[in-house]
């Protein structure tokens, strides 16, 4: 075990600070007595900044990802402010396995559309609308691991994530996949 250690030492990048971008997807497992019209996957994407050191690494980000209903469910949102742990064991050339820790402050709404029919001047209107069915804020923790590529200023790189993702008791958890790159600089 410390030969392996010995030999990812000097395959890991120095010191230097990266932005990224990554497009993601979550999965919400949902509890039973939440409403079926509750959307139990979003899409979005993530902006990150971080420093690598070695083969640690830490990263603040932001982060966005929704539900666009057709009318058959609710729209959904979940907004991110994140602070990620990452190490990096080297396996050969620019491939690593990738380990992940850190937390998520999460702002989440869930919304249904209603139609609004108004009478002006005699004249019958009908208008669109979202109204509010659950909504709230919450702090996770979140880990994961992964697969990372990176070529002199560039990472690839894939995030499978858990977090316990309550919202307001009507969830379990969440599991997030995230494709990405990073830009060192």
């Amino acid at each position: 075990l410390s030969g392996i250690f010995l030999l990812a030492v000097p395959a890991a990048a120095m010191a230097q600070f990266y932005a990224g971008l990554e497009g993601d997807r979550y999965a919400i497992t949902l509890k039973s007595t939440a409403s079926q019209l509750y959307p139990q996957a979003t899409g979005g994407e993530d902006l990150h900044f971080g420093y690598r050191l070695r083969n640690f690494a830490g990263e603040i980000g932001y982060g966005t990802s929704s539900y666009k209903s057709d009318g058959n469910f609710d729209n959904m949102h979940l907004t991110r402010a994140t602070l990620d742990g990452f190490y990096y064991l080297p396996i050969f050339g620019g491939l690593n396995i990738l380990l992940t820790a850190g937390g998520s402050e999460i702002n989440y709404g869930i919304s249904t559309d209603v139609r609004i029919y108004t009478t002006v001047n005699g004249v019958n209107r009908a208008s669109n609308a979202d109204q509010t069915v659950l909504h709230g804020d919450e702090f996770d923790w979140r880990a994961g691991g992964c697969f990372s590529f990176g070529l002199d200023e560039f990472e690839l790189r894939v995030l499978g994530r858990y977090q316990p993702l309550s919202m307001g008791n009507t969830a379990e958890n969440a599991l997030s996949l995230d494709f990405g790159i990073n830009v060192y600089f």
